[in-house]
């Protein structure tokens, strides 16, 4: 029997290792964009609740996302939210009382340039911003301008006329000196007028504490933006290449 020895037997472990090429298919970012979403809910307490003496916070919760949908260079993002509002109740005693609004639906889109039909898309959703708004003559928003520190120098009477005051001078102080001497001046009266109608006088002596409203109210607006992001993968095939050499008799180390 003829002795061979180990270098010269044949190569038989080839364990893992072809000739040729091998493909594999991965997954790589197409596109990612943010995009904003606006919503206005018009909320009202329902007749078995009490009306809204002043409202303590307005939130958002169960966000989620129900379907993200990939078409030609654009992504549809559809979800829902509840909003949630805790409020002081109009009665004497004032308990805390809570009204929700759910479910609200919202759609949003991104335009992503190469998106197809078929390719794998992924979206979070997150709150961005939340408050709310009522009727300026209810005691819901007078609580919201912080009460008896509220004056009503922001809410000048719309029917205004700055004309509407008697004097013959053009200067607003009493102490104005006219060229006239065939009578005497007038002291202006002090009318209740807008900034901006065109008057060049100091409107702060007018202002005075707003009285808290004797009316409640039931229905409040409710401003909620969201911020969705979006995210598009497609399938990139790659090449790799494989060694026709085999394993070493002798490895090092």
């Amino acid at each position: 029997m003829t002795h061979i020895e180990p270098w010269d037997r044949p190569q038989y472990c080839t364990a893992g290792i072809s000739a040729g090429s091998k493909s594999l298919v991965v997954q790589q970012v197409l596109g990612a964009q943010d995009v904003q979403k606006s919503i206005d809910v018009h909320v009202v307490v329902p007749r078995h609740k009490p009306a809204i003496e002043q409202i303590v916070d307005v939130f958002v919760k169960r966000l989620q996302i129900n379907s993200v949908d990939v078409i030609h260079n654009k992504v549809i993002v559809r979800g829902k939210f509840e909003v949630k509002a805790l409020y002081v109740a109009c009665r004497p005693r004032q308990p805390v009382h809570a009204v929700e609004v759910w479910p609200i639906r919202f759609t949003a889109h991104a335009d992503i340039p190469g998106a197809r039909r078929g390719m794998d898309a992924d979206a979070g959703v997150f709150v961005e911003f939340v408050d709310y708004d009522v009727d300026k003559h209810c005691r819901a928003y007078w609580h919201k301008k912080k009460g008896h520190d509220y004056d009503d120098c922001d809410d000048w009477d719309d029917d205004c006329d700055c004309d509407d005051y008697d004097d013959d001078c053009d200067d607003w102080d009493d102490d104005c000196d006219c060229d006239d001497g065939h009578h005497k001046h007038k002291k202006h009266k002090k009318h209740k007028c807008k900034p901006d109608c065109g008057c060049d006088h100091d409107h702060d002596h007018h202002c005075k504490p707003h009285k808290r409203p004797r009316r409640c109210t039931r229905r409040f607006d409710v401003a909620v933006v969201l911020r969705v992001t979006v995210k598009v993968m497609a399938d990139r095939e790659v090449m790799l290449y494989q060694g026709t050499q085999g394993l070493p008799y002798k490895p090092k180390g």
